[in-house]
């Protein structure tokens, strides 16, 4: 597999064929983890990203290790998908537009996620109102 992060209790492990040039891809930036949401027609629809960022994140953000001398932050929300899987670092997308996509083992664990409390910030849950007559 690949490189856990140390003293963390996430598992982060890198692809084998993107292990030697990760370092040199990241240029000294550091990877974040993070995920974007929305409700539609009551149901919370969602996508887990990571990508390499010029500065490391503020607020709402815990770094989680390195892999490969590289550092890794993750949004705060995330810590306990990212503790009960085994995540993995890879290469996605067409040639021409390779970006960093992140798998989860096993993946039910972020639909658990996304169906908990707390994953749209601001936002309350949908409810029926009655008119007043």
């Amino acid at each position: 597999m690949g490189t856990a992060v140390p003293r963390s209790p996430v598992s982060l492990s890198v692809e084998p064929i993107l292990r030697g040039s990760h370092a040199h891809l990241a240029t000294g930036r550091p990877i974040v983890i993070d995920y974007l949401a929305s409700r539609r027609c009551s149901v919370v629809i969602g996508d887990l990203t990571a990508d390499f960022e010029e500065i490391p994140p503020a607020a709402g953000y815990v770094e989680v290790g390195s892999v490969e001398e590289v550092r890794v932050f993750a949004e705060s929300r995330l810590l306990a998908v990212l503790a009960d899987t085994q995540s993995c670092l890879r290469l996605s997308g067409p040639p021409f537009a390779r970006h960093l996509a992140l798998d989860l083992d096993p993946p039910e664990r972020w639909i658990e996620f996304l169906e908990g409390p707390g994953v749209l910030p601001g936002r309350r849950r949908f409810k029926w109102r009655r008119r007043r007559t």
